[in-house]
């Protein structure tokens, strides 16, 4: 396996795992599919864009049964290094979700990240453990044996929330996030990111603002620098 450099890395672990997380929630008790469409101005995750600052399309669809348990799949657009062929993420994973008490909710899912058609071998696993507490602030942890292929552990430790405010459906977000990478890269970082969204029937649109800080900027360069991104995602 060849050695990942740090552009590659910064832009395979801007994955974005936030559909399919979303998607577990919108099923209903008795199961069924789910399925979502979107566009974004930048394709960012875990405060780093995976895009090179350009647009994507992503979409996904999964299918829940009344027990908890769900699969699916979500796939974006993307852009790691000139040349490399890598233009398409597929993430196909597997979960379990239930509600704890009236106030708790946990989330099980193992991720495998595909990057098919590329000519490097970008591809892993990570297994993420959610905790919603009243269905406003979230816990995660991200933990692989393998980031981004590289044989080296990395875990992601973050907090978001959401607060609906008492204006035009509007809803404040916000999450904070440490990315341990000192085995992977020899380094870690935090990230941030705080914004509005609202519906539109079927349609939520969102704008948000995303940083790192200064560790991440050093690591990834202007990939992991401020910005706003501009969201549209259809449920159907």
């Amino acid at each position: 396996m060849q050695t990942l450099s740090k552009a590659v890395l910064l832009a395979m672990m801007a994955t974005a795992w936030t559909a399919p997380a979303l998607a577990a929630e919108a099923e209903e008790d008795d199961g069924g599919f789910s399925a979502n469409i979107g566009f974004v101005s930048d394709y960012t995750f875990r405060g780093v864009s995976q895009t090179n600052e350009d647009p994507a399309l992503q979409g996904g669809v999964d299918y829940g049964w009344a027990n908890g348990f769900y699969v699916g799949a979500w796939a974006s657009n993307v852009d790691f290094e000139p040349g490399d062929g890598t233009s398409i993420e597929l993430d196909t994973y597997v979960g379990w979700a239930t509600d704890l008490n009236d106030d708790l909710a946990l989330d099980l899912q193992l991720v495998r990240y595909w990057y098919p058609g590329g000519e490097s071998d970008y591809e892993y696993n990570e297994f993420i453990a959610a905790l919603t507490v009243a269905e406003a602030v979230t816990f995660t942890i991200g933990y692989s044996n393998d980031a981004f292929a590289s044989d080296e552990t990395g875990i992601y430790y973050g907090v978001s929330g959401s607060y609906g405010l008492p204006w035009y459906e509007l809803s404040l977000n916000g999450s904070v996030g440490y990315y341990d990478l000192d085995d992977a890269l020899g380094d870690s970082y935090n990230d941030y990111s705080i914004g509005l969204s609202k519906p539109f029937g079927d349609v939520e649109g969102a704008i948000t603002y995303v940083d790192t800080d200064n560790n991440g900027e050093d690591i990834f360069g202007d990939n992991a620098g401020s910005r706003l991104v501009l969201s549209l995602t259809l449920t159907l």
